[in-house]
């Protein structure tokens, strides 16, 4: 068949099938393979419309690298049919339902978190860019289980700000207005699903399917509006017990809850509180969600017990789920540079930090620039970044620390990493 741009792509085989249509693996007249989305014409509303939709995103771009985005549309033909083609995922990746039904699990703790960044990170960039995604499922995403890279398929339903694809979206992941009736989906309604995905992927279960659900015998149209958009209540609201998980059936979450600190729970019981589920106030921006997940990942670290991965609170103790022994951090670090965020990250061997820390204009969570070490009775900070930092003591002391030096850590001293960001070390009483 022919591209719009006049290469030919043959058909080496089929990749699979959907509810729009059929994917081929073609080859180009380059030689190079992609995939073929042909879609079920019948299926599509307006397909001239659609077309031209697809044309324009073609145009504009992929907003971010996580986005297996269209790149070539194929001819408009006699009989009105067409497709696009797009690179083909590479090998390593799983499908985010594996995850989801156990088939599929992360090598370690940091890449799960690493997948929820990288999933962040991603939406962040299409909403700047003015799209909407309008259909975000477990369906959309393919995550590589040992460092949690990200790829989103699926794309050509992103619309832009004000436009309406006229897909509202997979049961369970639309946002309670567009339940309701009371509004078409948007960036705003992206962000209700984005929280949900981050829910299943960190706790395993869905936020608002527990107790009431079990309660019902099968979910018809009339239940799911219920449970989903008039009366939606998020199993673990902190005022509503009536919703919990179930022990038997909803294992993950009575399990995985109990695991993380704090101000995850709090970050997840703000996104699904009356509130937001019944006024849409109150969600989580994407760089709300970015700045909680990376204090999320600095605050891994082993158990001093047992050896089992931990998220440590930075400020209190934490007992392991494990060996169900308390670990307390000897104190933590507190940066001031990030407005109206509390960005901690506790004192604890092991414990990582991240170009994200040293800098306050950086989003970079995948380069350590400092880890803790530990001698007995003593902390230390490692630098593992390129510049020089200057430590001053509550005395008014001042030391440098070079790259690769190690800064003996003493209460209340205060380091500059060398961008004009500071972190004072505050001792836990």
């Amino acid at each position: 068949m022919k591209l719009a741009d006049g290469q030919t792509a043959t058909v080496v085989d089929k990749l699979g099938e959907g509810g729009q249509g059929i994917v081929y693996r073609v080859r180009l007249d380059s030689g190079e393979e992609r995939a073929l989305k042909w879609y079920f014409i019948s299926l599509i509303k307006e397909p001239q419309r659609f077309y031209r939709h697809l044309e324009s995103n073609i145009k504009v771009g992929s907003p971010a690298p996580e986005f297996v985005w269209p790149e070539q549309l194929t001819e408009w033909t006699a009989d009105g049919t067409f497709g696009y083609v797009m690179k083909i995922f590479p090998s390593g990746y799983e499908s985010f339902s594996k995850f989801l039904t156990a088939h599929a699990a992360f090598e370690n703790v940091t890449a799960m978190v690493d997948a929820a960044l990288n999933m962040v990170a991603a939406f962040n960039a299409l909403h700047s860019k003015g799209y909407n995604y309008q259909d975000l499922n477990d369906g959309n995403f393919s995550i590589n289980p040992a460092n949690g890279k990200v790829l989103i398929c699926d794309n050509d339903n992103i619309m832009g700000h004000g436009e309406y694809s006229g897909i509202e979206g997979k049961s369970g992941y639309v946002a309670p207005e567009v339940v309701r009736g009371e509004k078409q989906p948007d960036k705003l309604t992206d962000r209700y699903s984005l929280a949900t995905l981050l829910f299943m992927l960190l706790v395993g279960n869905h936020p608002l399917e527990g107790a009431r659900t079990v309660q019902i015998p099968a979910l018809t149209n009339k239940f799911e509006k219920k449970i989903y958009g008039t009366k939606p209540l998020f199993i673990f609201d902190p005022n509503d017990d009536s919703n919990r998980p179930v022990r038997g059936l909803h294992q993950n979450a009575a399990r995985m809850w109990k695991y993380f600190p704090s101000f995850i729970k709090d970050a997840f019981c703000r996104s699904f509180s009356q509130e937001s589920l019944l006024n849409a106030r109150g969600r989580l921006l994407e760089q709300d969600w970015f700045h909680v997940l990376v204090r999320l990942k600095s605050s891994i670290a082993q158990c001093p017990h047992c050896g089992e991965e931990i998220f440590l609170e930075s400020d209190r103790p934490t007992v392991c789920q494990s060996c169900k022994k308390s670990v307390t951090p000897v104190g933590y670090f507190k940066f001031g540079k990030r407005s109206n965020l509390d960005v901690t990250v506790p004192i604890f061997k092991g414990v990582k930090l991240y170009d994200y820390h040293m800098n306050s204009s950086s989003e970079d969570f995948e380069t350590v620039s400092a880890v803790v070490l530990e001698k007995p009775g003593k902390f230390g900070l490692q630098n593992k970044s390129a510049l020089r930092w200057n430590l001053t003591t509550a005395g008014g002391k001042n030391y440098v620390c070079q790259p690769g030096a190690v800064q003996t850590l003493a209460l209340n001293c205060k380091i500059d990493f060398g961008n004009r960001d500071i972190a004072q070390v505050v001792a836990n009483s």
